[in-house]
């Protein structure tokens, strides 16, 4: 087997990203609880790049629900409180911003190319027809692309090959993974921020940009399944040999264990989030039924309030969390890389942040299991350094990522990397 060395992380790009300035990146994370909106400036260290948060805000979601735009004025004036909020902090406006797209309106789809190499020699020709190759395959209809992601090439019958130019060779294949989104959903979108006086500079997958800001790049090599449990969605994304190889998002998350202890207390919405806030937990503790606290019922014209046990509300909780766990466990084992699941599972999001979700994930899903939380991002305080920004912060890496790209596709270096990202870049994608 070949080891494979280069970063192949967006070589992919959206073709239509483009920057405001040459140090600022906007995102904005549209959940079904938050609106997060991260301002950073990109600072240049010994030729690195590192986002630096200067600005910050999020709002609670009005007129989405479960990733489903429900009232297009509520969410712009959600995402517009967010926006303000950051604005604020950063000193300055901004005009250009990344977004994400997550739930049932993102897919994916791996396709395969492959040519005979009757010359013998692999070069830069032959990579370009590979991967139109691949690219031919791919329905397009109803579908925008968002990330189209190399996994590797094969030379022969040997695997994992990132550059194969200049090889001897009869046959060269590709396998490429592209990540897309739902035309209709992506410009509803674009049109709420561009009514916010915002223009999107690029969409992003929640399940490939989630795992970019928490995920080393030790784990990425080795295999790594990112799990990430939003408030309306859960997201799953695989990487392997350095490569996301499998993303996916399911309309189900944190959102539906709060709406079932709503239900079954008769208590209302915000008060069940905030009892799952403060005494939920996906354990049950030894001393759990002692300890007893109260809400108020829902419609309730007096200060009529129920009594229950902190074991009453886990029984509540336990198998929502259970459920989730496992229509994300279904799809990881229809992926073919279960095994990779067992080995190492990172889970980030709100919903990691019940008391108890690790060693619950642990025993639901059968492996080892740890939470993610954003890194390698400057300016991150106690605020904003949670799992549930994991997303947002993600989508400033990918800026930066796309950036690199970008620029290197301008210098017009006639080498793999330049020829392969032109190709991509340039296809109308």
């Amino acid at each position: 087997m070949v080891k494979n060395n280069i970063n192949q992380h967006d070589f992919f790009i959206n073709s239509e990203v483009s920057y405001q300035s040459d140090n600022i990146i906007t995102a904005i994370d549209i959940g079904s609880d938050k609106i997060i909106c991260f301002i950073a400036k990109i600072d240049k260290i010994l030729d690195k790049e590192k986002p630096r948060i200067v600005g910050f805000g999020h709002s609670q979601s009005k007129g989405i629900r479960n990733g489903a735009i429900t009232n297009i004025t509520e969410l712009e004036k959600s995402i517009r409180r967010a926006v303000d909020q950051a604005e604020n902090l950063a000193g300055f406006e901004v005009k250009n911003v990344s977004v994400n797209i997550s739930g049932n309106y993102i897919g994916t789809e791996r396709l395969f190319g492959e040519l005979s190499v009757d010359s013998g020699i692999i070069n830069h020709d032959h990579i370009v027809e590979v991967i139109d190759d691949a690219k031919k395959k791919f329905n397009s209809k109803n579908k925008k692309i968002l990330h189209v992601i190399p996994s590797h090439f094969i030379v022969d019958n040997i695997k994992n090959i990132s550059n194969p130019s200049g090889m001897s060779a009869n046959k060269l294949a590709v396998k490429l993974l592209f990540i897309y989104g739902k035309p209709n959903h992506i410009n509803n979108l674009e049109t709420i921020i561009n009514n916010c006086f915002l223009k999107v500079i690029s969409f992003t997958a929640k399940p490939y940009v989630s795992a970019l800001s928490i995920l080393t790049n030790e784990e990425k090599e080795s295999g790594v399944v990112c799990i990430d449990i939003g408030s309306g969605s859960t997201s799953i994304s695989i990487f392997i040999d350095g490569s996301i190889v499998f993303a996916k998002s399911i309309n189900i998350g944190a959102w539906y264990i709060s709406s079932d202890i709503s239900k079954v207390l008769s208590t209302p919405f915000d008060q069940a989030e905030a009892i799952k806030t403060f005494y939920g937990s996906a354990l049950r503790g030894p001393n759990d039924g002692e300890e007893i606290f109260s809400t108020p019922l829902m419609g309730s014209d007096s200060d009529e309030r129920l009594s229950l046990s902190k074991s009453r509300l886990i029984s509540i909780i336990q198998p929502r969390f259970y459920e989730i766990l496992m229509h994300a466990k279904k799809y990881i084992e229809q992926s073919g890389y279960n095994d990779i699941a067992k080995r190492n599972t990172v889970i980030t999001g709100g919903g990691s942040e019940l008391i108890g979700s690790v060693e619950f994930s642990e025993r639901t899903l059968e492996s080892r299991v740890h939470i993610g939380k954003p890194r390698n991002i400057n300016g991150l305080n106690e605020q904003i350094s949670g799992p549930v920004f994991s997303s947002c912060a993600g989508m400033l890496i990918h800026s930066i990522l796309s950036k690199k790209k970008e620029i290197n596709a301008q210098s017009k270096q006639q080498n793999f990397a330049y020829k392969f990202i032109q190709k991509i870049m340039g296809s109308g994608f």
